[in-house]
Formats: C-alpha cells, structure tokens, sequence
C-alpha cells in the first residue's frame, strides 16, 4: 500500500481519476504498471525536494511522445525523470515493479542503471536517489602500508608521495621503506586508495590497504 500523504518534502496533487488513467491506456494501447496507477489514484504525479518527478496522467503522454520513449526503448514506458537530465523507465507490463534510470540523450535501456526494485517501496522509503544516499555514506577507511621497497628507492616514493598526498619528513620516509611493511598514511578512504594503487601500475603492488580492526 503506497503511502504519501505524510510526506512534507512531496508536492502532490489531486488524485487521478479512473477515466484519465484508461483513456492513457487506451492512447498508448497498452496497460500502465499496476504500482504505477496506484501512485496516479493517490496523487495525479508528484514532485520531491530533490528534483525527481513522477508524471501525471497529463504529462506522460507529452514526455513520451515528445522524447519518442516507444521508439527507442520498446517495451518500456518513462513514468517520470531526474532534473530533466534522466528518465524514469518501468517495463509496460501490469506486473511491472521494477524502475530503471536512462539519461534522455541515450534513451537505451542497454545503458540504463537500476534505480528501485519496486516503485511503491520506494516512495514509501522518501523516493530518493539511490545516488544521493551512496554520496552520503562515510567512506570506510583504512591504513596505506607499504609491503616491498621500491626499486628506484627515493624516485618512486616521490611518485607515491604525490598520489596520495603523503606529508612525511623525507628522512622518516627513507627510513620506513627499508623496514617494511611501513605505514604511509592513517585514515585513507579505502575505495578510492584501491584506485590510485591500480593507476600506479607496478608501483602500486608495492602497496596495499588494510582496514582498522572493528
């Protein structure tokens, strides 16, 4: 059961009525998602503070005509977009519950990226971005350990040094990497570390990532 009223970050409007959601049906001769037309009988489309919106039932012929949804992803409907950039796709199916997220300029569902497994449970959650919530999580950290010296000796270290940003005196450094393994640098966000040492090559075997111990 969708549950919307409560919500003050929705802007919602007057529910649809059944007449508007068959003559949709009718105009695209298919059957709208059932998830779909229980969200349009409890508001005729909505918008969120974070610039997502579902259509109505007086847009979303526009939106996909004007946007040639049928065309270029068949089997498809957009039920509603992201800022203008992104749309909302759901497979036209009864049944359908799942919604994807394709940019307007592609319209490919071979490009498309996940964005809610079921449409009501998503709305009930606050319809957020899936993105907006994984920017908000805290990076996990961890230690940058250096586990074999460097061939090179000083000359690598400067280039690991400047990868990751890495203050030390030169002589504690000098002195570290022929006692290793050596600790580079404390709190270092492990996702993005993992990256830097890929970059680097075959320097970057020369070090790894441990996580703190819970």
């Amino acid at each position: 059961m969708i549950e919307i009223n409560n919500n003050s970050k929705f802007t919602l409007y007057e529910p649809a009525t059944k007449t508007q959601v068959i003559e949709v049906e009718e105009e695209f001769g298919f059957k709208l998602p059932n998830e779909y037309k229980e969200c349009l009988f409890a508001t005729n489309g909505f918008t969120t503070d974070e610039s997502i919106s579902i259509f109505g039932t007086n847009e979303i012929i526009e939106m996909n005509r004007t946007y040639e949804v049928e065309e270029y992803t068949k089997g498809y409907v957009a039920i509603g977009n992201i800022g203008g950039d992104d749309f909302l796709l759901m497979r036209a199916e009864e049944n359908a519950k799942k919604v994807i997220k394709v940019d307007c300029g592609v319209m490919n569902p071979m490009y498309s990226h996940p964005f809610a497994d079921d449409l009501i449970e998503w709305i009930n959650e606050g319809a957020i971005d899936p993105e907006e919530l994984e920017d908000d999580e805290e990076p996990e950290l961890g230690q940058l350990i250096l586990i074999d010296p460097p061939k090179n000796g000083s000359s690598d270290l400067v280039i690991i040094e400047k990868a990751f940003n890495i203050q030390y005196r030169a002589f504690d450094i000098l002195k570290g990497y022929k006692n290793v393994p050596f600790v580079l640098k404390n709190d270092v966000a492990i996702d993005e570390a993992l990256e830097k040492i890929k970059s680097l090559g075959e320097l970057g075997k020369l070090l790894k990532v441990e996580k703190y111990n819970d």
